[in-house]
């Protein structure tokens, strides 16, 4: 009878394999012997005695055999030679038992057979390496202190951690010797091969074979997730610590080259490994010495022992293997080393780019963020940077989902900012715990960076700290990162450089702003002064040239009405009529000059600002009577004090009579800009924003003011209007009487758009 056809796996012509169909061939391998099924339901029985598994192994006499060759070996370590299961049992334990007695019934399952002389993948080999596997896991779980999982648990793990690749092996031999030489061709992952070519990999089909087994739980976990570790496992997943072992147990295999697995990939080198989890590389070595005389007596115990090819050969092939098991360690360190350099260096170019030229310090800590997680390795990063006028801190972290969140704090709390200022246990750390303060200042975010530890890299420039980095990772980083010195500190360094940078800027930044506010204020306070001192002059010349009018305007006045008292002449009389008429209009302009020039001193008492614009808004409502326009009067009582107290917050220590003169000067310049009928007035009051006082706005919809025309509103005798329709007194006289109450005024306007006339006047002017 000729061997089994190998089951296809195209669902059509040109198609990919499926791994649904792939993963239900597996269903046509044997079940585990009833034996070895009833020792480990045993496992969940707190009952079970040395009699009941005697019972169940004298029911397969095969199984018994291994179970008592195995035990006899170096693996068992008892303490002398024995032949029944009564003496075997009690030394080896419920758990050694399962784990011969299942290891065993497994290779009755799966082929031991070699394959060819020419079949690269050949499972005596495989099985080989399995068992050093297993060997070393156990090994390095008894060396583990405290020892916190069974050694036996972890033998049985390591020897079925690549389960699946046996079994694809046994249901598609032709394909899978096919993936071995294409593997070892590439010297790659088998398992990239093997998802190709059948449509899935070992560790799906493994542990697609141990649920059908009804293997421990713990069992699958290892076989479907034996390449990864730490922060790429599963939050399901419970015993993370035999995971690593077996990953561990498995690179050091591999490394010595005892067996083959089928695999060429070095995830991590076995000191980094052994490092991780508390083992030394004393522990490492004893471990290694052991394994080759370990397995060799397991191999030749369960019947995989090849036919020798001579000592000399098998010698030679010894040394050339641990030979070739050293170099392939360095060669892995090299590229380790290759890869963290140009880790580093995408790092530092990602980062130049994201600053740019110019930055602020939220920018610099950002671009810290974003590339330190590819520096560490981590999705979720956080990093921090100090401003030069502490105690102000600028933090940035990024979630899994590489969103980004940056605060600044300028309120810190008492710890942080002690911490701060005396970071001295940090300074010269490569990487350390993040103390409470940095945790305390990451609390917005440390659920998205956090694992079971935080951890600080500081950033220090000139021997002073300048930010960090915080992550989370429940591995020892300072031991992680110690093979990565060198450039983690030449890459925070140059990290340092660009935090000062960015405050050298910000400091650059501000000053720059201080001296254009001081040139502004400096322009302002000159034009002020400039403007006091015309106002000076020519109320000093005003006033004499009132004073030298006034006497031949009352002399012209009087002789004029003299003259129309003694002629009879009609027409004659209407012309001095005219002339007293224009002399006294002189009289008038000559007063206001006298006003303008010299004012009187406001005579100060209470006034409710309110009430003063009801009655002149009657006033200018009679007087505009004929003109149509509107006048909207509006009390805005915004503010504290308006809703606590509306009468009060209004009333102010002024002059009412100067502040009649003001408020109509203000609605008299509003009107004369409105060119339509239909224009409107509106006057808002309300209480001073930021200060005691009250502000008052007069808003029209008129012509507005250019730029050169707003600029000299204030000066005195300046008008846009036509010639003879102002004397361009009445801004200026507004300007003089909220100057003499120690108030603002100030315009806005735009051509086309209207003039905004706001005026502050305080509660009470300081004497």
């Amino acid at each position: 009878m000729g061997e089994p056809s190998e089951p296809s796996l195209e669902s059509s012509p040109g198609a990919r394999p499926d791994p649904d169909l792939t993963l239900a061939h597996l269903d046509r391998l044997p079940a585990l012997s009833s034996a070895a099924v009833r020792l480990l339901a045993m496992a969940a029985e707190p009952r079970a005695s040395v009699a009941d598994a005697v019972e169940i192994l004298r029911a397969d006499q095969s199984l018994t055999a291994k179970v008592l060759s195995v035990a006899n070996s170096a693996w068992g370590r008892l303490p002398g030679p024995v032949d029944t299961l009564e003496q075997t049992i009690p030394h080896l334990g419920f758990a050694g038992l399962r784990s011969i007695a299942l290891t065993a019934s497994v290779f009755d399952c799966l082929p031991i057979r070699p394959a060819g002389d020419d079949a690269t993948f050949d499972p005596p080999e495989f099985w080989k390496h399995s068992l050093a596997v297993g060997c070393a896991a156990r090994a390095l779980a008894e060396a583990l202190r405290p020892m916190s999982v069974d050694p036996q648990e972890v033998f049985v793990a390591g020897v079925l951690h690549d389960l699946g690749k046996v079994a694809l092996s046994a249901v598609f031999p032709k394909t899978y010797q096919r993936i071995a030489a294409e593997a070892n061709r590439a010297c790659g992952d088998i398992a990239d091969f093997e998802r190709e070519l059948l449509g899935t990999d070992h560790t799906v089909a493994g542990r697609r074979l141990a649920e059908r087994w009804q293997l421990p739980r713990l069992l699958r976990d290892v076989i479907w997730l034996h390449h990864l570790a730490g922060d790429a496992l599963p939050a399901s997943v419970a015993n993370r610590q035999l995971l690593a072992l077996v990953l561990l147990a498995d690179t050091l295999a591999r490394e010595r080259r005892i067996g083959y697995s089928g695999n060429h990939v070095f995830y991590e080198h076995s000191p980094r490994l052994a490092e991780r989890l508390g083992l030394s590389e004393g522990q490492l070595s004893e471990t290694a010495t052991r394994l080759n005389q370990e397995v060799a007596e397991l191999t030749k115990e369960l019947g995989l022992e090849h036919k020798a090819n001579g000592g000399v050969h098998s010698l030679g092939l010894s040394r050339t293997d641990a030979e070739q098991g050293r170099l392939n360690t360095e060669l892995t360190l090299a590229n380790e080393r290759l890869a963290a350099g140009a880790r580093y260096f995408r790092a530092l170019g990602q980062f130049d780019r994201l600053l740019g030229a110019w930055s602020d310090l939220p920018k610099a800590v950002a671009a810290i963020a974003a590339v330190a997680g590819i520096v560490l390795q981590r999705p979720a990063v956080a990093a921090f940077g100090l401003r030069e006028r502490a105690p102000a801190v600028d933090v940035c972290w990024i979630d899994a989902r590489q969103n980004t969140t940056s605060v600044a704090f300028a309120d810190l709390p008492a710890e942080v900012r002690d911490w701060l200022n005396s970071p001295d246990d940090v300074i010269d750390s490569l990487v350390t715990r993040a103390p409470t303060a940095i945790r305390t200042l990451m609390a917005p975010g440390l659920h998205e960076i956090s694992g079971t530890g935080t951890w600080l890299i500081p950033i220090v420039y000139q021997a002073r700290l300048a930010g960090g980095i915080v992550y989370g990772s429940e591995t020892d980083e300072r031991a992680r990162l110690a093979g990565e010195a060198e450039e983690l500190r030449s890459f925070t360094a140059s990290l340092g450089l660009a935090l000062c940078r960015a405050n050298a800027q910000a400091a650059a930044r501000r000053l720059a702003d201080d001296l254009a506010e001081t040139n502004r204020n400096l322009q302002q306070a000159q034009a002020e002064l400039l403007r006091s001192r015309t106002l000076s002059m020519i109320a000093e010349m005003a006033a004499g040239a009132g004073h030298e009018l006034n006497s031949p305007l009352t002399v012209i006045s009087g002789r004029a009405q003299m003259l129309a008292a003694q002629l009879n002449d009609p027409e004659a009389r209407r012309c001095l009529e005219t002339i007293r008429s224009k002399a006294h209009e002189c009289s008038r302009v000559v007063s206001e000059l006298m006003d303008f020039a010299r004012p009187r001193p406001p005579t100060l008492a209470p006034v409710n600002v309110p009430e003063l614009l009801a009655e002149l808004r009657q006033v200018w409502l009679t007087r505009w009577k004929l003109s149509g326009a509107k006048l909207l009067l509006s009390i805005d009582q915004r503010g504290p004090c308006a809703a606590a107290s509306p009468s009060s917050a209004l009333n102010i220590q002024a002059d009412r009579e100067q502040l009649r003169v003001l408020f109509d000067e203000l609605v008299s310049n509003a009107q004369h800009a409105i060119r339509d009928s239909e224009g409107a007035i509106q006057i808002v009051c309300q209480p001073a924003a930021g200060a005691a006082g009250v502000e008052v706005i007069v808003r029209d919809d008129g012509c507005g003011m250019s730029p050169r025309v707003l600029q000299r509103a204030f000066d005195p005798f300046f008008s846009h209007r036509a010639a003879g329709r102002g004397r361009g007194l009445g801004l200026p006289r507004a300007y003089r009487i909220v100057e003499s109450h120690r108030g603002h005024i100030w315009l806005e306007s735009q051509p086309g758009e209207g003039t905004t006339a706001h005026v502050f006047l305080p509660a009470a002017p300081p004497a």
